[in-house]
C-alpha cells in the first residue's frame, strides 16, 4: 500500500524522467484550445468529448489517438506552449532533468519545419529553467514505420539543431513488422554526430526485438524492453553490458502490453539485476 509517508517521501524525491512523448503529455485543454485555434478538426467538439478519447482499449487504438490528437498541435508557439506547460508540470513533482521525446514525422509530414518543432520546444524549456531550474532536453523519436530512408533527413536535423537542446536519437512507433535492424546505419551514424541514442522495443514485441536494439543499433538504452524476461540469455547480456531499460509500468498495463500490475515483470527485471529507469512515456493517456 502507499502510504502517505512513503507518498510524501516520493514527491519529495529527485527525479529524472528519461521517456517521455511530448505529443503524449499534451493535457485535453490544451488540445482543444489548440485544435480551435489553428481551425483543425479532430474528433470531438469539447473537453468531456476530448477527454473521452483518451480512452482506448489497445495499443493500436491509443496509437491511432496519439497521431489524430497531434494534428492540433501547428505553430512554433504551439509547441513552446506545450513544452513549457510539460515543464511546469514536471517541476512542481521535483523532475530535475528530463529529455522529452517528439515524433518528427507526425509534423513533417503535416509540412511543419522541424526547426519549428525544435525551436518552439527550446523556447519553452528555456522558459522553464528561467522559472524553475529545471534542465530539460529534446530527442527525435522516429517513426521506425517510415523507414530508414526518410529517417537520414530526420537525423541531419537533429545534428544541426544540437546546439538547441538535442541531444538524441530514438526510433519508436510501431514495433510489430518493423525490426531495429534496417536503422543500424542510422544510429551509426547518429553516434558518430554525438547524440544519444534509445530504440523502443521490447514493448509489444518479443526478446528479438530486444536483440536488435542492442546488437545491431548499439543501443545501451532500451525504451520499455519488458518483453526481455522471454529470453534469459537477453537478461544476462542487460546485465553484463550495462543496457538500461526505461519502463514505463502504467503506459505497459494501459496499453495492454503487459496484462495487469500482478504480472507486470519489472519486479523479476529488478531482482535479477538489470538496470531501470521508472518514466510515465504518455502522461495524459496513462
Amino acid at each position: 500500500m502507499l502510504t502517505p509517508a512513503l507518498d510524501a517521501f516520493i514527491r519529495r524525491m529527485p527525479k529524472v524522467e528519461l521517456h517521455l512523448h511530448l505529443e503524449g503529455a499534451i493535457t485535453p485543454r490544451t488540445v482543444l484550445e489548440l485544435a480551435q485555434k489553428n481551425d483543425i478538426e479532430i474528433p470531438a467538439s469539447d473537453l468531456a468529448g476530448v477527454e473521452r478519447l483518451f480512452h482506448y482499449r489497445d495499443f493500436g487504438e491509443f496509437l491511432t489517438v496519439f497521431m489524430a490528437l497531434a494534428r492540433a498541435i501547428v505553430t512554433r508557439d504551439d509547441f513552446a506552449r506545450l513544452a513549457y506547460e510539460i515543464g511546469l508540470s514536471l517541476a512542481a513533482q521535483n523532475v530535475r532533468y528530463a529529455e522529452v521525446m517528439f515524433s518528427p514525422m507526425q509534423h513533417l509530414l503535416r509540412g511543419i519545419p522541424l526547426g519549428d518543432v525544435v525551436g518552439g520546444m527550446a523556447d519553452g524549456f528555456g522558459r522553464v529553467h528561467d522559472e524553475t531550474g529545471i534542465v530539460l532536453r529534446t530527442v527525435f523519436d522516429y517513426g521506425r514505420q517510415y523507414g530508414p530512408a526518410l529517417a537520414w533527413y530526420v537525423l541531419e536535423v537533429a545534428r544541426e539543431s544540437m546546439g538547441q537542446g538535442v541531444v538524441g536519437f530514438s526510433i519508436g512507433g510501431n514495433e510489430i513488422g518493423y525490426p531495429p535492424e534496417p536503422f543500424a546505419e542510422i544510429y551509426s551514424a547518429a553516434r558518430q554526430m554525438g547524440l544519444g541514442v534509445m530504440a523502443h522495443a521490447g514493448e509489444v514485441v518479443g526478446a528479438a526485438s530486444v536483440w536488435g536494439a542492442v546488437d545491431a543499433l548499439g543501443c545501451a538504452r532500451i525504451g520499455h524492453g519488458i518483453r526481455s524476461v522471454e529470453d534469459p540469455l537477453l537478461i544476462d547480456h542487460l546485465i553484463a553490458h550495462q543496457v538500461t531499460l526505461d519502463v514505463c509500468p502504467t503506459s505497459n498495463v494501459l496499453t495492454g502490453a503487459a496484462a495487469s500490475w500482478q504480472e507486470h515483470p519489472m519486479r523479476y527485471l529488478y531482482d535479477a539485476g538489470v538496470a531501470l529507469t521508472l518514466n510515465t512515456d504518455d502522461p495524459t493517456f496513462f
